[in-house]
């Protein structure tokens, strides 16, 4: 018997979830964190015989310690996946995970996420490494930041970290409107869970020249075309619309005070008026 569950965390995904569905289903048990989806989403789980937990509460990020706490109580194997419906694993990848359980020799496996942007595969840009895949109480959520990933809690020697040719398939749905909504949204968020600003009018030159080097050559985004220039585009953005807004807080910049500064140009040009 598989001793993994596939958590996947779900919001009105009825054109996704049927596909990540088909993907986990030979290799372990599968749970739906569901986040009281209008659409069929809890009933295409149903459909094959998926189990289904309804987040009750409302929460900015799901990587806190309150519901995992609950997603312990509904699971009943050793290890889980912390994943989403924008997320496959092949099957190279899935049958390495059940080995690497099946050893009893670790408790946690740590594994890269690779980016597919406008359909286009991404190589390494803008990968990620995440603990995703634990046995319960590995991994401390508490306190935990917007990004982060809790701290992991075993010795360095239950780590496994997996080659990079196992990877988790991440496939970015975005167009640049709904990126552009998507940044808005997560920066608000950083915003209050206090990130600083990144000083100095040399910023956003070394913002470019650092993304453009690692993420888009080195990383080897260019290899994905116009889909992954535009994606390290984006990123340079994010990074500094954070350093925008933070500089707005510091300096009390809203709509209403910038209009009174303007006020001040305007008036000058009416006092010059012949």
């Amino acid at each position: 018997m598989n001793n993994l569950t596939f958590v996947i965390f779900t919001f009105n995904e009825e054109k996704r979830i049927e596909r990540v569905i088909k993907n986990f289903q030979q290799f372990g048990e599968i749970l739906l964190a569901d986040n009281k989806s209008t659409d069929k989403t809890t009933e295409i789980a149903h459909r094959y015989g998926c189990k289904v937990f309804t987040r009750e509460k409302e929460y900015e990020y799901v990587e806190n310690q309150e519901l995992v706490d609950f997603l312990y109580d509904q699971i009943s194997t050793e290890w889980l996946y912390f994943g989403f419906a924008d997320e496959m694993l092949d099957q190279k990848t899935l049958v390495e995970i059940q080995k690497i359980i099946a050893s009893n020799r670790y408790e946690v496996i740590s594994i890269d996420r690779k980016n597919y942007f406008y359909g286009q595969f991404c190589h390494d840009a803008f990968n990620a490494r995440t603990n995703k895949i634990f046995k319960k109480h590995a991994i401390d959520f508490t306190d935990n930041p917007i990004h982060g990933f809790g701290k992991c809690i075993v010795p360095s020697e239950k780590v496994y970290y997996l080659e990079g040719a196992f990877f988790v398939h991440h496939f970015i749905s975005n167009t640049a409107a709904s990126y552009l909504n998507v940044i808005n949204r997560y920066t608000e968020t950083e915003m209050r869970f206090g990130y600083t600003e990144k000083k100095g009018l040399w910023y956003p030159l070394a913002l470019v020249g650092y993304y453009f080097l690692k993420q888009y050559i080195l990383k080897k985004g260019y290899k994905a075309g116009f889909a992954g220039l535009s994606l390290t585009l984006l990123m340079i953005f994010y990074a500094f619309v954070k350093n925008m807004k933070v500089y707005e807080k510091n300096h009390d910049l809203s709509t209403a005070t910038i209009e009174e500064a303007n006020d001040k140009h305007r008036d000058l040009i009416l006092e010059n008026m012949a």
